[in-house]
């Protein structure tokens, strides 16, 4: 391996101080902060055009940062981010950390028991003159609404736990399923 490419694996730290990165760290994060401003723009009564154009001026403006980072700002965020990932994740867990960690497993059971209650009551109410009845007062569209944000709030809430649970969590729940002899 030549001196080129070992060099290269590493990021510029002083790459970071340069006018070009702030620009383009900030096109990246006012793009993304754009997309995510789009999905919550629906509930505010905006159109499907409005939030369509806001999320191609996101991600236009965030591939538009390309041009200042290059592969030495792509480098160094990239080290920044995992960094910081990793030392949030293998860190101590304190209690309220751990507590909050749990309910948000317990908001996917939620979901996900409220989910099997519909489903049930829904197959119940079925007919075959009303293949799409109406279910705790919500019609058809409404129905799916509700399945479909109740689904996302649990995957993402489960997806969150984890990662507020720590590291050490997985192995809590591995042991759960270890059978171990109590000393008599």
């Amino acid at each position: 391996m030549n001196t080129q490419e070992n060099t290269s694996a590493t990021p510029d730290p002083d790459f970071t101080k340069t006018w070009r990165y702030k620009v383009g760290l900030t096109m990246i994060i006012g793009g993304n902060l754009g997309i995510l401003f789009a999905l919550v723009m629906p509930a505010l009564g905006a159109g499907a055009g409005t939030v369509g154009a806001m999320v191609l001026g996101g991600e236009a403006i965030s591939l538009a940062s390309i041009v200042f980072l290059g592969k030495a700002g792509f480098k160094a965020i990239k080290s920044k981010f995992f960094a910081f990932v990793k030392a949030s994740y293998a860190g101590p867990v304190r209690k309220t950390r751990h507590y909050i960690g749990v309910a948000l497993l317990c908001t996917n059971v939620l979901t996900t028991f409220i989910l099997a209650l519909y489903a049930w009551d829904s197959f119940a109410a079925a007919t075959p003159q009303g293949p799409h009845p109406i279910v705790w007062g919500l019609d058809l569209d409404q129905q799916a609404s509700m399945v479909a944000w109740l689904f996302l709030i649990g995957e993402i809430s489960f997806l969150i736990a984890i990662y507020v649970l720590g590291a050490d969590w997985w192995g809590k729940f591995r042991r759960i399923f270890v059978w171990e002899a109590t000393e008599s």
